[in-house]
């Protein structure tokens, strides 16, 4: 069976800002800088380690200054969530490398998320990625709720090509279709993961799913059967918006690199280590970890040759 899978993809992990960013519990800023360090050394690349909104709106990442200068030392590209100038202007000043400009496609969600038309932020978004770009920064242009808004219901896939075009005739590099509440059926993502890179070959587009419906692993194949080699993934399954009801957490970092790794797609990224940035978050959260790898390691479960050894793990949990 021919499934069209690439040798490798790159797994973006965005645990520390969207997994963090509703958590009702604090994390302290010392426990955030060790989670970012425990998958720097897992062999994760890119990571967004915060956001630089008001603390006002996201109070669990007040810290983003202190987090991004205290992981500059690391060899990875720390990446902040910006959506607008001040956004910017904090994250280059406390030494970002790179950046991520986030978008909804919808108006309703957008006005609920950052208090302004969809629009009003392409025309500034577009500005500042191309003046992010000029100043040596990686950018990454997300779309949020491209597969269904939880104030208009179904997004039409042109009209979430007809936003793209504008990053991508600006010369945008990269751009996510991001399943924001976890709606998206693999039916969808293929369809519109097939779009987008049939429509503009020159750039690349990456997914960021979230698991409320359970099917975020299978919607992760789905992208990657359609082309899609970039994907975003929290550890332990962490995540949510606050302004999008109902979304659950990401897809667990731990299990879309098990699930590849299965495939004998590569990720450069070591299992077991990801198991051992979960533990500090599960020693910290005050409820079970939405991730099977996990829960499969914690319990001791059997394993096959391309898990990872989880005997000790259990044992240190």
């Amino acid at each position: 069976m021919n499934m069209n899978l690439s040798a490798k993809v790159r797994i973006v992990e965005v645990g520390p800002r969207d997994g963090l960013q509703n958590e009702p519990k604090y994390l302290p800023t010392d426990q955030k800088i060790e989670l970012v360090r425990r998958l720097a050394a897992a062999g994760l690349t890119e990571i967004e380690v915060t956001s630089f909104t008001h603390p006002k709106w996201i109070p669990n990442l007040a810290d983003a200054e202190e987090v991004t200068r205290a992981v500059a030392d690391l060899p990875i590209t720390p990446f902040a969530l910006i959506p607008n100038r001040r956004g910017l202007d904090r994250a280059m000043a406390a030494g970002a490398k790179g950046v991520t400009l986030v978008v909804s496609v919808t108006d309703a969600h957008n006005t609920a998320n950052l208090n302004r038309t969809t629009e009003a932020s392409v025309t500034e978004l577009l500005e500042l990625e191309a003046e992010a770009r000029q100043a040596g920064l990686k950018t990454r242009v997300s779309l949020s709720v491209v597969f269904g808004c939880p104030f208009d219901g179904a997004v039409a896939p042109e009209h979430v090509a007809e936003i793209a075009s504008r990053f991508v005739e600006a010369g945008a590099p990269r751009i996510g279709l991001c399943d924001t509440i976890g709606v998206a059926n693999p039916k969808q993502v293929h369809a519109l993961s097939t779009l987008m890179l049939n429509r503009f070959p020159d750039t690349e587009f990456e997914l960021h799913l979230h698991d409320t419906r359970g099917q975020a692993l299978a919607n992760t194949l789905a992208g990657l059967q359609a082309g899609i080699r970039s994907f975003d993934a929290a550890v332990g399954g962490l995540g949510g918006c606050p302004y999008a009801p109902g979304a659950t957490g990401n897809s667990a970092t731990e299990d879309v690199v098990a699930m590849l790794h299965a495939m004998d797609v590569a990720t450069g990224v070591d299992p077991a280590g990801l198991l051992d940035a979960a533990g500090l978050l599960a020693d910290w959260r005050d409820k079970p970890l939405d991730s099977a790898a996990w829960r499969t390691a914690t319990a001791g479960c059997v394993k096959d040759s391309k898990q990872p050894n989880t005997t000790e793990r259990r044992a240190t949990a």
